[in-house]
């Protein structure tokens, strides 16, 4: 008895970690898996992505993808960002608090375009207001 519980247990310990953690994509350690991403996009927007494997589900995608645009705007100096869910929607200004996620080839992957700005206004995030917000979910 005292075994088979064992075994369930390191069979779910196993499971659990098979799920992609918060990291960089290109670290050739765990860039396999997985990871956010970011680059330089048209004009002043960044491009901000995050892949998973077939093990993390679609809200901690949006969630890691929200949590890394939030860091980028820290780390370029600035303290609020406007979401964009693709470039026409960047263009035409249709802003987005949502976090949409599609599932490629049964993998949940995303990316936005990020616009940063210095001042809050109508749609715009507060780089410092998401990360203390997430944290507690965002595993490293």
């Amino acid at each position: 008895m005292a075994l088979r519980a064992l075994c369930v247990s390191l069979a779910s310990l196993m499971l659990a970690g098979c799920a992609t953690g918060y990291h960089d994509a290109s670290n050739p350690l765990t860039g396999w898996a997985g990871g956010f991403w970011d680059t330089k996009g048209p004009g002043q927007l960044i491009k901000i992505g995050f892949s998973g494997n077939g093990f993390i589900s679609r809200e901690k995608v949006g969630t890691y993808v929200l949590y890394r645009s939030a860091e980028v705007t820290q780390r370029e100096g600035k303290d609020f960002f406007v979401m964009y869910e693709n470039l026409p929607a960047a263009i035409s200004d249709r802003r987005s608090s949502e976090r949409t996620v599609s599932t490629i080839g049964g993998k949940a992957a995303t990316y936005v375009y990020v616009l940063l700005k210095t001042e809050p206004g109508p749609d715009v995030l507060s780089a410092s207001e998401v990360i203390a917000r997430l944290r507690p979910e965002v595993e490293r």
